[in-house]
C-alpha cells in the first residue's frame, strides 16, 4: 500500500508505504523520534528523505527505502538524522593525530570541535607527543601528554554531536610511550591525581608484536622518546600487560588494537604509498590512515557506515543488487560529506577524496541463529557466520569493481593501477542504536546479553 511520495530539494521522488510501521517496535518508533526525525516528518517519512537524498535515481531510491523500510539494512545514526537536512553531516566518527608542537595540539583541539559539533564522535592518536620532563625549548620541560589530553576531555564534554547527543572522542598512545602506564589509569575515578584524569573520553592501547613476544618471554619492555627513538626506561612487559588487564577488567577499557596485525591487512595500494594505521575511533572497528601521507598532505579519516540486518539474510541474499545498491548508497554518502563539509574539514574532505573508504556492516548476527534454533558457539553457527560474511565479502568487492569501471577508482588506488572504488569496504559497528530501530535485532556481531534485560 503506497500512501505517499516524497521527494529531497534535489532528489528523486520516492513511494512511502505507511504500514511499515507496523515493523517498528515501541521502542524503535520511541528512538526514532527522540533523536532522528526532522519536525513534522513520521517513520516512513524518514526513510524515504534519505533514500531520496542519496538515490542514484527514481529506482535506486526506490530500493534503498524498501531496504530501510523492510529492516534489511539500516543507515548509521548520522545519515540518518542528518542526510538531507542541514543540521550535521552524514558521518559516523573520524580519526586524527597530533604532531609534537604546540600549534600542532591547538590544531587538534580545533578540528576535534568542528568535527565534533558536526555529528561525529573523534578517535585521536596522541603517540607523537614527548612525554613528562622531556626537554622542550632551550631549558624548558614538558609537562608530558595527559594534560593536553585533559583538555580534549573539557572539549568533548561542551560539543554536543549536532544536537543529538554528548560528543564522544577516544584517545589512543603506543605501548612504548613513557607514560602508557598513567594513561592506562585516566578513566580511573579513584588513585591518583584528578587534575590527570580524562573521565569522558575513551581510550585504547597500540600493541605490536614485538610487545608480545617480550609478555611471552618474560622480558622488560622499552619505554621510547617519540621524539627522537631514544630510551627512556624499561619495565617488565608482563606487569605492564598484567596492568593493562587489570584495567579492562575493572572499567572495560583500554581498548587493545593489534598494531602490526592492523597494517599488515591495509589495502595493498596504501602498503605501497607508505601508509599506516596509528589510531582507530570509539569503538576500534576503524583502521584507517593519519597523519601527513606521501604526497606531503595530511590526512582526518572518515568513517561513512551503514550495517546489513543478518536477521532478514534470507530475505535479501538471493537479491543480486541489494550489496550494490547500497554501496552506490555510501558512496553518495561519501560524495555528499566531500561536497558539502565545511573548509575547516579539509583534512577530513581530503582523505574521503583520496581513499574513498566506507564500512558496510552487520547487526543482527544472534537473532538469526536464535531464529534458526542455531547455539552461538555451535559448529553450525560457524558455518553460517561463514558462509553469511563471504557473501557479504563477495558483494562489497564486486560493487567496488564496478563502480571503480562506472565512477571511477579512488586516486589512492589508481596511482598504483589498482581497480578498487573503495579502499576499505566493511567494519563492523556497534550499532546500538539503529538495531533498535531494526525491530530490536541483536547488535554488530554480539549476543543478546540476556534473556531477561531493561533497555533504557
Amino acid at each position: 500500500m503506497l500512501d505517499s511520495a516524497i521527494q529531497t530539494l534535489k532528489g528523486p521522488t520516492v513511494q512511502v508505504d505507511k504500514s511499515r510501521d507496523a515493523k517498528l517496535t515501541d521502542f524503535g518508533k520511541a528512538t526514532l523520534t527522540d533523536r532522528y526525525l526532522l519536525p513534522g516528518e513520521d517513520y516512513q517519512e524518514l526513510f524515504a528523505r534519505v533514500a531520496s537524498t542519496y538515490g542514484d535515481n527514481t529506482s535506486h531510491a526506490q530500493r534503498i527505502y524498501d531496504y530501510l523500510s523492510n529492516h534489511w539494512f539500516m543507515a548509521s545514526t548520522p545519515v540518518l538524522s542528518n542526510g538531507g537536512s542541514t543540521r550535521g553531516l552524514p558521518i559516523s566518527c573520524f580519526l586524527n593525530e597530533s604532531k609534537d608542537s604546540l600549534n600542532g595540539i591547538v590544531d587538534l583541539w580545533t578540528e576535534n570541535v568542528w568535527l565534533a559539533s558536526s555529528g561525529g564522535g573523534v578517535g585521536s592518536y596522541w603517540g607523537n607527543l614527548r612525554s613528562i620532563g622531556e626537554k622542550v625549548g632551550v631549558s624548558g620541560k614538558t609537562s608530558g601528554v595527559i594534560p593536553f589530553i585533559r583538555v580534549m576531555d573539557a572539549l568533548t564534554l561542551a560539543i554536543s554531536q549536532g544536537s543529538l547527543r554528548r560528543g564522544s572522542a577516544a584517545v589512543y598512545l603506543p605501548m612504548s610511550h613513557p607514560e602508557i602506564e598513567e594513561f592506562m589509569e585516566i578513566r580511573r575515578p579513584t588513585g591518583g591525581d584528578p587534575n590527570r584524569k580524562a573521565p569522558n573520553l575513551h581510550h585504547g592501547v597500540l600493541v605490536p608484536d614485538a610487545f608480545m613476544r617480550a609478555v611471552e618471554n618474560d622480558e622488560e619492555w622499552g619505554l621510547i622518546s617519540p621524539k627522537d627513538q631514544s630510551p627512556v626506561r624499561k619495565v617488565s612487559a608482563r606487569s605492564l600487560w598484567i596492568r593493562l588487564l587489570n584495567a579492562r577488567i575493572e572499567t572495560g577499557e583500554p581498548y587493545i588494537i593489534f598494531s602490526d596485525q592492523v597494517n599488515r591487512l591495509i589495502p595493498e595500494h596504501h602498503k605501497l604509498a607508505g601508509l599506516s594505521v596509528k589510531t582507530s575511533n570509539l569503538c576500534s572497528e576503524i583502521t584507517l590512515p593519519t597523519g601527513i601521507d606521501h604526497l606531503g598532505e595530511e590526512r582526518t579519516a572518515v568513517c561513512c557506515l551503514s550495517s546489513l540486518n543478518i536477521e532478514t539474510f534470507n530475505e535479501w541474499k538471493n537479491n543480486p543488487s541489494f550489496i550494490e545498491d547500497i554501496m552506490r548508497f555510501l558512496d553518495n554518502v561519501l560524495q555528499d560529506f566531500i561536497d558539502s563539509a565545511p573548509d575547516c574539514m579539509e583534512r577530513a574532505k581530503y582523505a574521503a577524496m583520496r581513499e574513498r573508504s566506507v564500512g558496510l556492516g552487520t547487526m543482527g548476527l544472534h537473532s538469526f541463529l536464535q531464529a534458526n534454533s542455531v547455539p552461538f558457539e555451535s559448529a553450525l553457527a560457524k558455518g553460517w557466520n561463514l558462509k553469511i560474511f563471504r557473501h557479504i565479502k563477495a558483494g562489497v568487492d564486486a560493487a567496488s569493481a564496478l563502480l571503480a569501471e562506472e565512477r571511477g577508482a579512488c586516486p589512492d588506488a589508481s596511482d598504483y593501477g589498482i581497480n578498487e572504488r573503495f579502499s576499505n569496504k566493511t567494519a563492523i559497528a556497534p550499532t546500538a542504536s539503529i538495531s533498535i530501530i531494526c525491530g530490536g535485532t541483536s547488535p554488530g556481531i554480539e549476543p543478546i546479553n540476556g534473556n531477561s534485560y531493561i533497555h533504557n
